[in-house]
C-alpha cells in the first residue's frame, strides 16, 4: 500500500516536473540538464545519483545515435540523388556526343553523295548533234567537225514540215533547230509546229531550239527588231520537253563577225558551236 501511494507520489510529482524542463531547455539552461535529468530521474524513480547519471548518459547516447542514422539517411539520399543526377547528366553528354557524330556522318554522306552526283550529272547525257536548218545551219556545218546537219540554203517554214517526218525518228541525240531569217514574219506558226512535236521525240532526244542569230551592216542589221521579235514569242511558246538556247544574246554581248551582214565568217560559226556544246554539258569538246 506505501508502495503504490509513493508510486502515485512520484507520478505526479514528474507530471508536475515536465513543464518547468520544457521551460528550462528553452530558456537555455543547456548545461545544467544533465543534473535536471538526474533530479527528475531519481526524485521519480527512487534511483541512486550514480544510477540517474547513467540513465541521462543511455539518454544522451541514444539521442546521438539517432542524429548519427539521420545524418546517414540524408548523406546516403543526397549521395543518391548526385549519382541520379550525375547519372542523367552522363547520358544528356552521351546523346548529344551521339547526336553529333550521327549529324557529322550524316552530313558526310550527303556531301558524298552530292559529289557523286555532280559527277554524274557532270556528264552529258548526248554527245551526237543533229542541227536542223537554213544557209547558216549549212555553214556551220562546213566549218564544224564532228557534227550531221538537214540544211538547205534559203530554208523556211515550209522546208522544216518536209523534214519533221525524218528528224523526229531520231533517237539519243541533241538536236538543235535554228529557222526563221528567211522568214521573220511567221513567229507563231514557227512555234505551232514546235509544240507539235512528238513526246516520245521530246524524251529521246536533247531538243533546242537555237535563237534566230543577229545580222549587221546596211542591208541587213535592219531585221535585228523583228527577230528579236520572233526570238521573244518562239521562247514563250515552246513545249515543256524543248529548250531555248539565246545564242543571239552572247553574240550581240561577245561580237560576231559576218561575210555579208547574214551569214557568219567561219570562226563566229565555231563560237556558236562552241556555246552549243556548252550548253549540251560538253565544255571542252574539240571541234
Amino acid at each position: 500500500m506505501r508502495e503504490k501511494i509513493r508510486y502515485s507520489r512520484n507520478i505526479v510529482l514528474l507530471m508536475l516536473l515536465l513543464p518547468l524542463t520544457v521551460v528550462l531547455v528553452v530558456a537555455g539552461c543547456q548545461q545544467n540538464k544533465d543534473e535536471l535529468y538526474r533530479f527528475v530521474a531519481t526524485s521519480v524513480t527512487g534511483v541512486t545519483s550514480e544510477e540517474s547519471s547513467v540513465c541521462v548518459t543511455s539518454i544522451a547516447t541514444e539521442s546521438a545515435a539517432i542524429s548519427e542514422s539521420t545524418v546517414e539517411e540524408t548523406t546516403t539520399e543526397e549521395t543518391e540523388e548526385s549519382e541520379e543526377t550525375t547519372t542523367k547528366a552522363e547520358v544528356k553528354a552521351e546523346t548529344k556526343k551521339t547526336t553529333r557524330a550521327t549529324t557529322k556522318a550524316t552530313t558526310k554522306a550527303v556531301k558524298k553523295t552530292s559529289k557523286s552526283t555532280k559527277k554524274k550529272s557532270s556528264k552529258p547525257k548526248y554527245t551526237s548533234y543533229l542541227f536542223v536548218g537554213d544557209s547558216r545551219t549549212v555553214g556551220l556545218d562546213n566549218c564544224v567537225s564532228g557534227i550531221s546537219s538537214i540544211a538547205k540554203v534559203g530554208a523556211g517554214l515550209s522546208y522544216l514540215k518536209s523534214v519533221l517526218p525524218e528528224v523526229t525518228k531520231v533517237r539519243g541525240k541533241n538536236v538543235i533547230f535554228n529557222f526563221g531569217v528567211n522568214d521573220l514574219g511567221n513567229y507563231k506558226k514557227y512555234a505551232k509546229v514546235y509544240r507539235s512535236l512528238p513526246k516520245e521525240f521530246l524524251q529521246k532526244n536533247n531538243v533546242i531550239f537555237m535563237s534566230v542569230n543577229p545580222c549587221s551592216g546596211s542591208k541587213y542589221g535592219s531585221w535585228n527588231s523583228k527577230i528579236n521579235t520572233f526570238n521573244s514569242y518562239v521562247k514563250k511558246n515552246l513545249p515543256s520537253g524543248m529548250k531555248y538556247l539565246d545564242t543571239c544574246s552572247k553574240l550581240k554581248s561577245s561580237g560576231f563577225k559576218t561575210r555579208d551582214g547574214c551569214h557568219y565568217l567561219d570562226s563566229t560559226y565555231r563560237k556558236i558551236a562552241k556555246y552549243v556544246f556548252e550548253f549540251c554539258g560538253e565544255k571542252n569538246r574539240k571541234y
